[in-house]
């Protein structure tokens, strides 16, 4: 708590001013602590937007490198009515080909609802499913709206609605998948529903099935597995549809773009942090990264040939650019020997390399960078405390000064007041 200040009121000096300015001259060391602060918050932030881009940059190369991402496979249809979509596992050079005989349905029965009831209420109805489970449903309505919110409050995989048509309206049951697994009967109706659509499973066939071919099923118009690891939709009955794997260029394209760009985020924030006036303008051991990933793609691969050959080349403003076509048509050409060059030899090299400039070099930085950092928050903490005990001193030292000062001048007033009066009654005695 600061000492309470009398400010000058017996002596005439602005004792706060003059505090204040003695104090910032006080606080000079702690101001250049703080300074010091600031510069090394400056420089641990770029450590860490360095590491996290040469974090970025591994987990790219990584990702080149891994098996998976050259045995990546797409699946390919011959006709417009069936999509082949993204595969899992499956064979480069697996291939079908089959007819769409029929597409899966949801059965559809309805039953005339014009007159008031369509079900005796006493008696409920029951609904069979396709295992032949039978499920009873109480009714405290009989008609068509009370069917139709039994059933709906059943839960059962059935949608149940009353529907206006040109011929009156009708109690309409909609099973709510596709397949023959969720056919359905309902018992208990005044009339018996009549099954518009019947439920039935999606169906292709391979060959003649009665000349030794064979037929796949699905209770949806989507295939899995017909060939290990494709899914497949089929749209409309047709014949003749070939669905074929291959191997995905395009998928190893990407992640080869993708390590381009991380190399290139990296050596862009490395300029930013070491270029002129920079944090870290001189500091060698940052500068280094930068010449190892240079040097790294300028060296080519073991063989001495350039990775432009595989699409990834230097620019003259050192980055890196990445050539799509170029690396197609290496990869077309000869895939061993481009996965060779681009998973063991660049992808290799810049994973080690980020792996080593970010563990060896940053994290430590980092780590010493934290310290210093926290080393100066205590210093400027210890100077907080010793600035006030100062403040506080000089606040108690001027006013005790102020109310010394008050004493004397009272002391002396009363002594001129008495010498005064002694003066006065002798110039009295005198007359």
């Amino acid at each position: 708590m600061s000492a309470f200040a009398i400010n000058g009121l017996s002596s005439g000096i602005d004792t706060a001013s003059l505090i204040s300015q003695l104090m910032t001259v006080a606080a000079q060391p702690q101001t250049q602590l703080k300074n010091q602060l600031s510069v090394q918050q400056n420089v641990l932030t770029a450590y860490q937007a360095i590491n996290t881009k040469l974090t970025a940059l591994q987990t790219a190369a990584d990702a080149v490198k891994q098996a998976s991402t050259w045995a990546a496979t797409k699946a390919v249809s011959s006709s417009t009515s069936v999509v082949a979509s993204t595969t899992t596992g499956a064979t480069s050079g697996s291939a079908t080909t089959f007819d769409v005989i029929r597409l899966a349905t949801a059965q559809i029965s309805t039953v005339a609802a014009a007159g008031a009831v369509v079900a005796s209420p006493p008696n409920g109805i029951d609904v069979v499913d396709a295992g032949g489970v039978t499920h009873h449903l109480a009714l405290s309505d009989g008609s068509a709206a009370g069917v139709a919110t039994a059933v709906n409050n059943a839960a059962l995989g059935i949608r149940a609605s009353v529907v206006n048509t040109d011929s009156g309206p009708l109690l309409q049951f909609t099973s709510t998948a596709t397949g023959a697994a969720g056919a359905f009967s309902i018992n208990g109706l005044d009339t018996a529903p009549q099954t518009l659509v019947a439920a039935r499973d999606a169906q292709i066939a391979v060959g003649d099935p009665a000349a030794g071919g064979y037929t796949v099923s699905s209770s949806s118009n989507t295939f899995n597995n017909v060939i290990p690891g494709v899914t497949f939709s089929v749209g409309a009955v047709t014949s003749g549809v070939t669905v074929s794997v291959s191997s995905d260029a395009s998928a190893i394209s990407d992640k080869l773009k993708a390590l381009v760009d991380a190399a290139n985020a990296a050596l862009g924030e490395l300029g930013k942090d070491t270029g002129k006036g920079a944090v870290l303008e001189s500091n060698y051991q940052i500068n280094s990264i930068t010449n190892s990933v240079l040097s790294a793609i300028s060296r080519g691969n073991g063989a001495g040939a350039s990775f432009a050959s595989i699409g990834v080349q230097l620019t003259s403003t050192g980055t890196l650019a990445f050539d799509a076509n170029a690396f197609a048509s290496a990869y077309a050409a000869d895939p061993a020997k481009a996965q060779a060059s681009a998973a063991t030899s660049l992808s290799g090299a810049l994973s080690n390399l980020a792996m080593q400039a970010s563990t060896q070099v940053v994290s430590p930085l980092i780590n010493s960078g934290t310290s210093q950092v926290g080393s100066l928050n205590k210093q400027i903490a210890d100077w907080d405390t010793r600035l006030d005990n100062q403040r506080t001193a000089m606040q108690n030292k001027y006013a005790a000064m102020e109310v010394a000062l008050q004493k004397l001048q009272s002391t002396s007033s009363y002594l001129t007041s008495a010498l005064a009066a002694i003066t006065s009654s002798n110039s009295d005695s005198n007359k």
